[in-house]
């Protein structure tokens, strides 16, 4: 998998510098050392490349290296690649029309010219977007408020709300970010909720990201308790362990430092809100994805003893959950997900993301049943946000 990985990290490098290289850099210049010059970039990334992921890339000590081998590689890969087919475009239209013709002092034809400054507009762009998601945009935190009404509410729970977030991915803060944990926790403290559930990833690979933070997500704190659910990542499955014992052992370690937090553990499991004689459960499923993800989720098992009509917020990491198996299967009003992260990046309420789940960002309903996705408020891998803002989700049920 990490070879596949680095050879496409490779191809990536090298494409785009060897059509730059072939159309402008040989024809700008015969000095060989300003030739090689223009490799030396991509061969000192891709010589990177090879170092981090042949020294246990997917550790929390290795993070600052990852982030930042990320952010120089897509921030020099991504514009040089818009450009790379931007121009083509040109050069290929202006071959098919013209024959490749040039102007009268041996220059490209206009349209050639503006094709190219077109090209240059948008890497100049795509390296500005990265630059400020990289540096800035990863916490630039929003309290997304929503309103969702249901006519089986029970009334004493009528205003009743709820505090999500998800997909906290611990360790990618462990970069210089640590603070920011502290800002996550603040933030979700103050929107003074009754209740704080967490749909899961909590980590990006093992429970060692969690060391030091103990204090800090041991101070989530809501009257009815704070709830969580484990997501795919939080299964240890992406760390190669000598045996599987072992990486039991690590998701063991996982589910008892959230315990540890102060924070009720949902495995397949439920537990019921009470208000005079009105009551509201939360449940909660293992992780429940597609292939390659763990498909865990055990509803009867979660909703054994309850009657099927009683109100039910259920946490469900991957949303693909919903319409596979929870509404064939059940009446869950209210199901909260995670995951999609909103592809970490969204334009006019578009993200590339959109092409692969169906639901994917924001509330989905069908009849009586409602999804919530959560754009998630951390980041995986590459700590980059644009758009898809990191953001807690500040969920108010009305019985109308």
């Amino acid at each position: 998998m990490l070879l596949r990985i680095l050879l496409l990290i490779i191809i990536l490098l090298i494409l785009p510098d060897l059509y730059i290289y072939l159309m402008y850099i040989r024809r700008w210049t015969c000095q060989r050392w300003l030739r090689l010059l223009w490799w030396m970039p991509s061969i000192a990334l891709a010589i990177s490349a090879g170092i981090i992921m042949g020294s246990g890339d997917m550790r929390p000590e290795h993070q600052p290296w990852v982030s930042m081998f990320m952010y120089c590689f897509l921030a020099l890969c991504a514009p040089k690649a818009l450009f790379m087919i931007v121009d083509g475009i040109g050069q290929g239209i202006n071959k098919l029309v013209t024959g490749g013709k040039k102007d009268d002092e041996g220059y490209d034809c206009l349209f050639v010219r503006g094709v190219r400054i077109i090209g240059m507009a948008l890497a100049i762009f795509a390296f500005s977007l990265l630059t400020y998601g990289y540096f800035w945009g990863r916490n630039r935190y929003v309290v997304h408020q929503q309103t969702f009404c249901f006519p089986d509410l029970p009334k004493q729970f009528d205003g009743y709300r709820i505090v999500q977030f998800s997909d906290l991915h611990i360790g990618t803060m462990r970069d210089g970010h640590e603070d920011d944990v502290k800002t996550i926790v603040n933030l979700i403290n103050d929107q003074q909720a009754d209740a704080i559930v967490f749909t899961g990833d909590l980590v990006n690979h093992q429970s060692a990201e969690l060391d030091g933070f103990r204090r800090e997500l041991n101070r989530l704190h809501a009257p009815d308790g704070v709830y969580a659910v484990m997501g795919n990542h939080d299964y240890s499955m992406y760390l190669h362990y000598p045996t599987e014992a072992e990486r039991e052992a690590d998701v063991m370690e996982l589910q008892r430092r959230i315990r540890d937090y102060g924070w009720t553990l949902l495995l397949n499991d439920h537990r019921i809100i009470r208000r005079g004689t009105d009551s509201l459960v939360i449940a909660g499923v293992e992780n429940d994805g597609r292939p390659p993800f763990p498909a865990l989720g055990d509803l009867p098992k979660t909703m054994k003893g309850l009657k099927r009509n009683c109100f039910t917020v259920l946490l469900s990491h991957d949303p693909t959950h919903w319409r596979r198996n929870i509404l064939p299967q059940t009446a869950i009003q209210l199901t909260l997900s995670g995951h999609t992260h909103a592809g970490q990046f969204k334009v006019f309420g578009w993200s590339p993301v959109a092409h692969v789940y169906r639901e994917w960002s924001g509330a989905y309903s069908e009849g009586n049943q409602l999804l919530n996705v959560s754009d998630g408020i951390g980041a995986v891998m590459f700590p980059f946000r644009f758009g898809a803002w990191p953001e807690i989700n500040v969920i108010t049920l009305q019985k109308k």
